[in-house]
């Protein structure tokens, strides 16, 4: 009987660290205190259990013992097992999921799709709702009626007006259409009968930069290269990521030779080409995500000239619990302001939980630098982010619950590979990182977009010395230069 104990926990404490040799994520040099201490604890145990002759009070303590190691044991492995499946359900993505969906007006009688059999179906012209017209025609056994409009002011008039019955359109677009003067209440005005997925969009260009990152990625070594990554801030609150307009756009570019960060923020509103149009019209930044994140990662690998072959995405409600989940954070207020919610925040270093840091984020009406004041918060929040996981076990030591927290939130395509070789890197040298930060500003004015034709908005005209600055930081940090406070001042 006590030989089959003293086993069960051998075989615990094999299954313990095969699972965690599995995770990749302890360093070599904890791996082996981790077995030569299970090793100490095995040869103790055995001393106490397996001698022929042994004492009743001997036994009872190397029961206790064992036991106690066999229970250790199974809770390393199952979170072990269970963090292996968290992070395997957020990394390692491709291309976003666009949501395309039939819309009818609230007071139809239509109660699901089958009751649209008939209906005059109104698109907005070379804006990729095939696939979901294909759909909708598959779904009603053939050929549907649709009526192309070149703007979305002319779509709505038809549609309300009566003279068109349902909308097919990306679900995303949607804010956008709130936008329009007069239909700010657009979403409860009508109602989702019918919803389908299909991949973002992506450009032949965008498909060449991804083969050549996936032949290069045998060569490459995310611990070692250098690689720059796209931070997107989707503007949904909800527990499910979805295509949407992106609100946070930085890039973060990082050394891990030489422990450097750059985060460089571009503003939501810079007027710059949209890589969805072939002939090149300028669009709002944050319009690009409406077409799927590659898109708002080409249109900045364009801007900047470098290669983004990553990208990290996060909601509103996920920011919130990715903070809480870490214990807050501490970043400094620059000057005092009272948020639009009545939140107020003082000058000084302050300490932001989940809720008080979105806040602090998102706010830009009553910060005297609007947008560009807004983007150095977002900044200053990312950063402490950064550092906090980065230091001591802060990482390891919630990583179940920051994954837990995020789990339908958040998405990168970074892989879970390089996502544990990161973690590992980290905790084998505990090392400080030099985290800069730059934003690129310009001056504000009024354009027709590529994703609302016939409306002017409010855009920024990009300031092109401060871009051209930016993307000479950005090279820097590749090639391996140390960056100071200093050179985050742009000069003319």
């Amino acid at each position: 009987m006590l030989r089959m104990i003293w086993w069960l926990q051998v075989l615990a404490e094999g299954a313990a660290v095969a699972a965690l040799l599995w995770l990749n994520m302890i360093p070599e040099k904890y791996m082996m205190v981790l077995g030569g201490g299970l090793l100490l604890l095995t040869l103790f145990t055995g001393m106490l259990m397996l001698p022929r002759r042994i004492s009743p009070l001997g036994s009872g303590f190397g029961v206790f013992i064992s036991f106690l190691i066999f229970l250790l044991s199974c809770g390393v492995t199952l979170l072990a097992m269970d963090t292996m499946g968290r992070v395997s359900s957020t990394t390692g993505h491709g291309s976003g999921q666009l949501v395309q969906a039939v819309y009818v007006r609230t007071d139809d009688p239509a109660q699901n799709l089958a009751d649209t059999a008939g209906y005059r179906f109104a698109v907005i012209a070379g804006y990729g709702v095939d696939d979901a017209v294909a759909s909708v025609e598959k779904e009603l056994g053939g050929d549907i009626t649709i009526t192309e409009y070149d703007g979305p002011s002319a779509l709505l008039d038809a549609f309300f007006g009566g003279r068109e019955d349902a909308l097919i359109l990306n679900s995303a677009y949607v804010r956008l259409l709130e936008e329009l003067d007069g239909y700010a209440d657009f979403s409860s005005r009508v109602r989702a009968l019918y919803e389908t997925t299909g991949d973002a969009w992506k450009s032949g260009l965008l498909d060449a930069v991804g083969g050549l990152f996936e032949g290069q990625s045998e060569k490459s070594s995310i611990t070692k290269d250098p690689f720059v990554v796209y931070f997107s801030g989707s503007d949904t609150r909800n527990k499910k990521l979805a295509t949407s307009r992106s609100d946070v756009n930085i890039l973060m570019v990082v050394n891990p030779k030489t422990k450097q960060i750059l985060l460089l923020n571009t503003p939501r509103d810079y007027y710059i080409p949209n890589p969805q149009s072939s002939s090149g019209q300028r669009d709002k930044l944050t319009h690009c995500g409406i077409y799927g994140i590659e898109c708002s990662m080409e249109a900045l690998s364009t801007l900047y000239g470098v290669e983004v072959p990553y990208y990290a995405q996060i909601n509103f409600t996920g920011f919130e619990t990715l903070i809480d989940a870490i214990g807050g954070v501490t970043v400094h207020c620059d000057k005092s302001f009272t948020a639009s919610n009545g939140v107020r925040f003082s000058a000084g270093e302050i300490e932001l939980d989940g809720v008080n840091a979105l806040t602090f984020a998102r706010e830009r009406y009553n910060l005297a630098g609007g947008d560009n004041a807004r983007g150095q918060n977002q900044m200053k929040v990312i950063k402490a982010v950064v550092q906090k996981m980065t230091s001591g076990t802060t990482l390891l030591s919630n990583y179940g619950d920051i994954m837990e927290s995020l789990e339908g939130m958040f998405a990168t395509s970074l892989t879970g590979d390089e996502i544990s070789k990161l973690v590992k890197m980290q905790l084998n040298d505990l090392a400080q990182w030099n985290i800069q930060s730059y934003a690129v500003t310009g001056k504000n004015g009024k354009e027709i977009t590529y994703s609302m034709p016939g409306t002017k908005l409010s855009v920024m005209y990009p300031d092109e010395g401060m871009v051209a600055y930016g993307s000479q930081l950005i090279q820097k940090v590749l090639s391996g230069e140390t960056l100071t406070e200093a050179d985050m001042t742009y000069h003319k």
